[in-house]
């Protein structure tokens, strides 16, 4: 019977193997949730957008004849509009006045950098005589932090709808 001499080191040289091929996959890894974690960052600001549109479109919806009269196409007040809607009877006018001024107060605590326009459009093949008017929001945020940390170049992100009120 022949005895095969034994190499020693062998195992050893395995786990040192393993181990760096180990390091070399969690370092990928880690670099790809990094990656998606600045996405999410970036998609979390533009649905911020998403649904700062829809709240002025519902206000809109809710106060009809002042969207009609273009109430809402106008720049939003810096300070709150006087008499608070909210615990006072407002006429439509004034009630477009504190909705502006609630949904960009809205948007500057949850967008950077935020603006916004409302515009009173006509869509196509949409008659003025049925009284449907077609709106357009676009607003304008700063996406900076989100595009710095990608190593993308900095540009204000926009986000625009438009509907048919």
């Amino acid at each position: 019977m022949e005895r095969y001499p034994r190499i020693s080191g062998f195992s050893l040289l395995e786990v040192l193997v393993t181990v760096v091929i180990l390091t070399l996959g969690m370092l990928g890894v880690a670099g790809v949730l990094l990656l998606v974690h600045k996405n999410n960052a970036s998609s979390y600001m533009e649905q911020q957008a998403v649904q700062q549109a829809y709240d002025i479109l519902d206000r809109m919806r809710a106060n009809r004849s002042a969207a009609l009269n273009g109430d809402y196409a106008a720049t939003p007040p810096a300070s709150m509009p006087s008499p608070d809607c909210a615990t006072a009877t407002c006429t439509p006018a004034q009630m477009a006045q504190y909705d502006l001024w609630q949904w960009n107060s809205d948007l500057q605590a949850n967008l950077p950098a935020a603006s916004a326009t409302v515009s009173m459009i006509t869509p196509a093949g949409v008659s003025s005589a049925n009284q449907n008017v077609g709106v357009q929001v676009r607003i304008f945020w700063s996406d900076a932090p989100a595009q710095q940390a990608l190593k993308q170049p900095v540009a204000k992100a926009t986000y625009t709808l438009q509907t048919v009120l």
